[in-house]
């Protein structure tokens, strides 16, 4: 999960009743860095307006422009009416990439881990974990798997370019120009606006050889 700083004003749909309208999208896509918001994967095909405060028919919920969420349809779906009270990504008082620990797993078809950081977390803190456990890992529907192995090879196509990265960079022989381009993926990978960036980013800080040789790296994290 991702920080997120909401623009203002409203997009002209909100007044008139409408929350999935082309100028809604056109401002949530880039606002959202084209990711879904809960399980960071971009190019989204099936994208959907979220609601992250469930409206349940209600009026000032369902339009209130503070409340719509860019989300693909499997952490939409998953979401639904029954997580709620969870941490708020555009909240600017809280760091959520902090808050929240991700790993993922040595096989595309193994369990990712979410975890809080915090020895006691708060119920917020909690929930979302909860949630994004689901996003990532729930496959109780033949849909749902489907949508996760697509998922999670999506990730992992991610995670090979990282781990070439790395292997140029601990090289004896590889050449200046080769670790240059190894270590320039690798940040761009760690950049907010990157897929499933929080993985990358935990990853990183995990690994002593990256920290200790490439420590540049680390501003912003």
């Amino acid at each position: 999960m991702f920080n997120v700083t909401r623009t203002y004003p409203a997009p002209d749909s909100i007044a008139r009743g409408h929350y999935n309208k082309e100028d809604v999208l056109q401002i949530l896509k880039p606002m959202f860095f084209e990711k879904c918001y809960l399980c960071e994967r971009d190019d989204i095909q099936d994208v959907e307006v979220e609601h992250f405060v469930p409206h349940q028919s209600n009026e000032a919920l369902k339009y209130d422009w503070d409340n719509l969420y860019y989300s693909c349809s499997r952490c939409n779906s998953i979401k639904s009416n029954s997580h709620i009270n969870l941490l708020d990504c555009t909240d600017s008082n809280i760091d959520v990439s902090k808050m929240i620990r991700f790993l993922i797993p040595s096989v595309p078809d193994g369990k990712v881990t979410v975890e809080a950081t915090a020895t006691t977390p708060c119920d917020k803190t909690n929930n979302t974990v909860a949630l994004l456990d689901a996003c990532y890992n729930l496959d109780n529907t033949a849909l749902r798997g489907i949508s996760r192995e697509t998922l999670m090879e999506q990730m992992w196509e991610y995670f090979t370019e990282l781990l070439i990265a790395r292997q140029t960079l601990r090289k004896k022989n590889s050449g200046k120009t080769e670790k240059q381009n190894a270590e320039e993926t690798i940040e761009a990978m760690l950049d907010v606006k990157h897929p499933f960036s929080i993985f990358w980013r935990y990853y990183y800080l995990s690994d002593t050889f990256l920290t200790q040789n490439y420590p540049n790296l680390r501003i912003g994290l």
